[in-house]
């Protein structure tokens, strides 16, 4: 800057010093045309302003010698220096610097000018003139540059500052070549004519400045109205929002309302900055916010939390602050959030700080909020008077609160409590933008709505909260509406697997020292064996035996687990949980995966739950089936009733009939049986019908249906029974009854008499085969009895005979 001074100045003083008086009247014309528009115009630009003298400048740097010129430009900087100055006298150095820009680019320009004149004048591009305005900018860029207090490149201060200038540099070098072509042609000097058109033009750029500068307030004011609305709009919207956080742990907006109040005065009376108290204002209002996230059937459970409901209902304040952090709130209010469950002594959650490690407006809130929550009615109980609430938080001074702020309490709270239900009446009957709210107002004008992207959206701790929550409300309206084990059992699977992805499931049943498989359903059931197991051989009984779930079990350890593949268990892990009915039945529920540790601690939270509601389900499915079982189930021997083989028989001749294949009908009666209820009492008869019915069981094929038709009667239903089969049949039966007699009464006392009927040669429906199978079996029954007297006279045994 010092070189670019040094220069200017003796540029200016060796010209100066050769001034003469060859021009004196353009001379004079020109310094009185500079020094009008000097200092009344100007031209400006939508960034700078444009000296009027400029173009004073342009048309004078052809008639006037450079002494003559530095002179004017002199006193035009003169002028301008002291207009800016106002009352003060400018700083020499900035006047000494004005001065010297102003010598050395009208020296430049007017070298350049005489340079370009030897060129033909052409009207469309006036070179000698646009050349002289370019290094008038040239020269003022740089001066503009040297001028600045930090380092700047010319190169940045020409594109950023010049560089919007050029057109208007340009344009007023074009106005003074057409003000000189006016002048030449009228015999005028060119300052006398340029001076009313600078007139004319200075009166319409003020004309148009003020209505600019009229419409510019009117778009502030409407854009302070549309802040305000909407700093209103956010204000409610979060406070509508805090309503509904709230209201799913049975709070009201009355209790926020006091909060508020209650923590404001606290942190007044602390001496917090407004810009705290503003940030404890927000956080008081939506430090739940993280219960979004957390399922209904935890937030709402009336009894005491599972440690997994536990860990899930922890995660909340860090949950809220996520949640306000991607809404661009300030970070005080997110460290308020996250850290309004810590206590003073370091057993808070969720990070376990202590003391003043907690940040003060966090340590209001948690004793306050306790306050408050004493003091108001809950489903689970009634509000506490405020002097006993009071005595409770100041119980927890230096354990859960800081003692700074129970003393603020103990000292104010009458008085706080007394104006706060005033303050949330009168709250609640003044507009939305009364000053109490202008707090959150001002604050929430500077949120961003839209969520930052990232990894995970703001949504979903909600939504999947909100999924669970529906999912088991689903589950329980299929439960209710489903009976038998396999209707459960698929209910369960169906709905389960939507929240925790699994490949088979299993529910269990205790029968005593036993694990019974009720229902196991997926696509590897088939791996599971359906005979009930010892319970302290199976992975699924160690849950009953110790009454704790398994997490990421290993299936093989289960009973009757039998895997198909060579190399690799198709099953992996295992997920079980204990089932404890209504009415004492105990169960395990199991959900088995093909991936290694495929559950973590949320599916077995999650499933827990969901055993709360299966539990009675498969309680009642059990108590259905067993009432099901019973109405067709003779109950003294085990077998079905005649109702069941009523049913049964006509299902077999349907299909025979359809496959075109026979069905046998035996109608066995036991001879002897009323002597030995005579001889050894009810009790043994019970035990030989009983004794009967298990070896019928026994000798027939899976694919026979053995019934008790009632009393000593029984009935067997034989598919593709053959004639040629029938004897083998009869006899298998007969020697049921001797081992039977023998067993129970240690001596051969009943028979059997068996009659048969087979389909299609004895009879087409149900009534006539058992009716011909029980006209056999009579016909039989008398063929034996007459035996039996004549043996009895010969004294040789009896032979048993069948009818066909």
């Amino acid at each position: 800057m010092a070189v670019y001074i040094c220069a200017g100045t003796a540029v200016g003083l060796i010209n100066l010093a050769q001034a003469d008086a060859r021009h004196l009247s353009d001379f004079l014309y020109y310094l009185l045309c500079a020094i009008i528009a000097a200092l009344g115009l100007k031209l400006t630009t939508h960034r700078n302003a444009i000296p009027a003298g400029f173009l004073v400048m342009l048309l004078a740097i052809q008639d006037l010698s450079l002494p003559e010129l530095l002179f004017i430009a002199s006193v035009v900087s003169l002028l301008g220096q002291l207009q800016e100055a106002g009352n003060t006298l400018p700083r020499p150095t900035t006047l000494v610097f004005s001065l010297a820009s102003g010598t050395i680019g009208i020296a430049a320009a007017q070298t350049v000018h005489q340079a370009f004149s030897v060129l033909k004048y052409n009207a469309l591009f006036p070179a000698p003139v646009i050349a002289s305005s370019l290094v008038l900018l040239l020269n003022w860029g740089l001066g503009r540059t040297l001028s600045k207090d930090s380092a700047v490149s010319l190169s940045d201060v020409l594109r950023k500052e010049c560089r919007p200038l050029l057109p208007w540099f340009v344009g007023v070098a074009y106005l003074a070549y057409l003000i000189r072509s006016a002048a030449i042609l009228n015999g005028l000097n060119a300052g006398l004519v340029t001076l009313p058109m600078l007139f004319a033009l200075d009166a319409a750029f003020r004309a148009w400045f003020n209505s600019k500068a009229k419409h510019r307030e009117e778009l502030a004011a409407l854009q302070k109205r549309g802040l305000e609305k909407l700093a209103a709009l956010h204000q409610r919207t979060l406070e509508t929002l805090a309503v509904a956080i709230d209201g799913r742990d049975h709070t009201t907006h009355m209790h926020l309302r006091r909060v508020q109040f209650y923590v404001r005065a606290v942190g007044e009376e602390l001496k917090l900055s407004e810009e705290q108290l503003e940030h404890l204002n927000v956080a008081a209002l939506l430090h739940d916010i993280g219960k979004l996230g957390i399922p209904d059937h935890i937030l709402l459970k009336p009894g005491p939390l599972s440690p997994e409901e536990w860990e899930k209902m922890k995660t909340h304040p860090l949950s809220g602050a996520e949640m306000l952090s991607r809404m661009n709130f300030p970070d005080p209010v997110l460290q308020i959030v996250a850290t309004h469950h810590e206590k003073w002594d370091g057993t808070g959650y969720p990070r376990g700080l202590k003391a003043e490690q907690i940040p003060i407006g966090a340590r209001i809130l948690s004793a306050v909020d306790c306050l408050d929550a004493l003091a108001s009615d809950r489903p689970y109980r009634g509000a506490l008077p405020i002097d006993m609430a009071m005595a409770r938080v100041s119980k927890e001074e230096g354990r859960s609160f800081d003692p700074l702020v129970v003393s603020v309490l103990q000292r104010r709270y009458v008085e706080l409590e007394r104006t706060a239900w005033g303050e949330v009446m009168n709250r609640g009957k003044a507009d939305g933008a009364d000053a109490q709210s202008k707090d959150l107002g001002k604050l929430s004008t500077t949120l961003n709505a839209e969520s930052r992207t990232g990894a995970n959206s703001i949504l979903d701790p909600i939504v999947s909260a909100r999924q669970e929550t529906q999912l088991l409300q689903t589950l329980a309206n299929a439960l209710t509406h489903s009976l038998g084990g396999s209707e459960v059992t698929s209910a369960i699977h169906e709905r389960v697997k939507q929240m925790i992805a699994h490949d088979t499931l299993a529910i269990y049943v205790s029968r005593g020292d036993e694990l019974e498989p009720i229902e196991i359903v997926g696509e590897n059931s088939h791996l599971f064996g359906r005979d009930a197991f010892p319970i302290e051989k199976g992975l699924s009984g160690r849950v009953i035996q110790h009454g704790t779930s398994i997490m990421n079990g290993d299936p093989c350890m289960e009973f009757g687990y039998k895997n198909d593949s060579v190399v690799v268990y198709k099953l992996q892990s295992a997920l079980a949980v204990p089932l404890i009915g209504p009415k004492g039945m105990a169960g395990v529920l199991t959900l088995y995966h093909t991936d290694r540790h495929a559950f973590n601690r949320d599916h077995l939270r999650l499933l827990e739950a969901v055993s709360q509601q299966v539990a009675p389900a498969v309680e009642s499915a059990l108590r259905y089936h067993d009432t099901e079982k019973l109405a067709v189930t003779d109950h003294l021997t085990g077998v079905p009733n005649a109702r069941s083989l009523e049913l049964h028989l006509h299902r077999e001749l349907s299909r025979a009939q359809r496959d075109n294949t026979s069905v046998g009908v035996l109608v066995c009666d036991l001879n002897g049986f009323k002597q030995v209820n005579d001889r050894f009492g009810h009790l043994k008869g019970n035990e030989v019908l009983q004794a009967v019915a298990r070896g019928l069981q026994e000798v027939c094929r899976k694919s026979d249906y053995v019934a008790r038709m009632g009393g000593d009667e029984f009935v067997i239903v034989v598919p593709g029974l053959r004639e040629e089969l029938r004897w083998s049949y009869v006899e298998r039966l007969q020697n049921v009854a001797h081992v039977a007699g023998w067993n129970v009464c240690s001596e051969q006392c009943i028979s059997m008499s068996v009659g048969t009927a087979i389909y299609p040669f004895d009879g087409a429906d149900a009534e006539v085969l058992l009716a011909e199978a029980d006209r056999r079996m009579y016909t039989v029954k008398q063929q034996t009895s007459s035996l039996a007297m004549a043996s009895s006279n010969r004294g040789e045994p009896v032979v048993e005979q069948s009818a066909s």
